[in-house]
């Protein structure tokens, strides 16, 4: 019974009857190597959809099918050999890159699955030296990235020569007694190419770098003992920018958040891995390899869409970033509100508790005062201070003429409206 097959190039539906080897998209023409099985064994179809393509011979257009971002959008140009298998995705980048999101990787397989050849496209990276401190954060920069699934090319790493690269790349492997047996330098033709970046790298403002390009040949065994042949090769740019002039802030907690006002600028380390390609093959079908090996090298190229595409996250990414910056200066502000209310507050209380204590003197020394003369004071209706003798009980104010006053001894009498009792200071004046 035919089955509806969804090309992962193009999203076109492909009609399998089930039982033929090969099949093609009528739209993008792309080839499919299927495995014909029994409809138990298939529990559904799913599991052809992503049947890695096989190639026509010929360069072709390639997309990457797994990832969203590019998903269906033509990014890569490349020479693929007939019938064999080739997979194209998006890198996690062993070491991650700074300015370039999205890393493409092609797996080109040959149809036995004993050559296989590994491209990965250009990644960016920020040169750090490795101090305890500079340590530290990259290991706080690897839980927070790969834990929370964040683009991998915030993270740093410190700068690698192409012999590095070329060893970091093969030791991936698992291959027994690996050694390197031969390399290769740049020829004329590449020296102007790296000279050719290098003026492209200083017109976007890098100050300086320097080009380095390599390809070095190992041989090591596998598992089963067998002799195996392994090519490296990458070219690396190492580049020099200086950064903008930055205020420093002066320390000190009540000097948080002011600026000293003397600019610092300092020259920053960048390195670009323009590319890397691996290839692995048995040492009989070393010159077979090779000969593919080359063929791919040179027609592999990335197309403006994926440059467009790496344009659409960094805008997503700097948007976040500025929004970042903007949420941690009202952090800071809103902190730098509290200290001064927090700050203010207590200054008012310790003026409080200052005038409270003075206060408290006062009175006791009026007190003492009113004791040593044997009076009392007493608040007028008008507003001011009286004394009496404390042979009086209580104290009156006339309504009528305020410096008539009457006092009496014992039991409070009631003068009427004419005149109001008038309240003892208790020193407090």
């Amino acid at each position: 019974m035919p089955e509806r097959i969804v090309c992962p190039k193009c999203s076109a539906v492909i009609i399998w009857n089930g039982s033929d080897p090969i099949i093609s998209c009528r739209l993008c023409g792309a080839r499919y190597k299927m495995h014909p099985r029994s409809r138990d064994a298939r529990s559904s179809v799913d599991r052809e959809v992503f049947m890695p393509p096989v190639g026509r011979g010929q360069t072709d257009i390639l997309t990457i099918p797994t990832s969203g971002e590019v998903r269906g959008r033509p990014v890569l140009r490349s020479y693929i050999p007939e019938n064999w298998k080739y997979f194209s995705s998006t890198s996690p980048d062993r070491y991650d890159g700074v300015s370039n999101p999205i890393v493409p990787a092609v797996l080109y397989s040959s149809p036995d699955g004993e050559i296989n050849i590994l491209y990965k496209g250009e990644a960016f990276y920020k040169h750090i030296d490795y101090s305890p401190a500079a340590a530290q954060l990259q290991n706080r920069l690897d839980d927070i990235l790969i834990n929370r699934r964040n683009p991998t090319f915030l993270r740093m790493r410190s700068y690698m020569s192409c012999s590095e690269y070329c060893d970091s790349m093969a030791k991936t492997l698992p291959l027994r007694d690996l050694a390197a047996v031969k390399e290769e330098r740049a020829d004329n033709t590449e020296k102007q190419r790296q000279r050719q970046l290098l003026e492209n790298f200083r017109q976007k403002g890098f100050s300086d770098g320097n080009a380095e390009w390599l390809r070095r040949t190992y041989r090591g065994r596998d598992n089963s003992g067998r002799q195996k042949i392994v090519i490296a090769e990458t070219r690396i740019i190492s580049l020099v920018k200086n950064t903008v002039a930055q205020m420093t802030p002066l320390g000190g907690f009540f000097m948080m958040g002011m600026m000293s006002g003397i600019p610092q600028q300092t020259a920053e380390r960048y390195w670009d891995s323009c590319y890397e390609m691996l290839l692995i093959a048995p040492e009989n079908r070393y010159s077979e390899a090779l000969r593919e090996f080359e063929r791919i090298n040179s027609s592999i190229r990335i197309l403006p869409e994926m440059d467009q595409v790496r344009a659409e996250i960094l805008a997503v990414v700097n948007s976040s970033l500025n929004q970042m910056a903007a949420d941690n200066m009202n952090s800071m502000n809103r902190r730098s509100q509290i200290i001064a209310d927090t700050n203010a507050y207590t200054s008012n209380i310790q003026r409080q508790m200052i005038a409270d204590n003075a206060a408290s003197h006062n009175r006791t020394a009026n007190l003492q005062s009113e004791a040593i003369r044997g009076v009392n004071t007493y608040y007028t209706g008008d507003n001011r201070v009286i004394e009496a003798s404390t042979s009086f009980d209580h104290v009156y104010q006339s309504t009528r003429s305020p410096d008539v006053f009457a006092a009496q001894q014992g039991h409070s009498l009631e003068f009427g409206v004419d005149f109001e009792e008038l309240t003892q200071t208790n020193g407090d004046y």
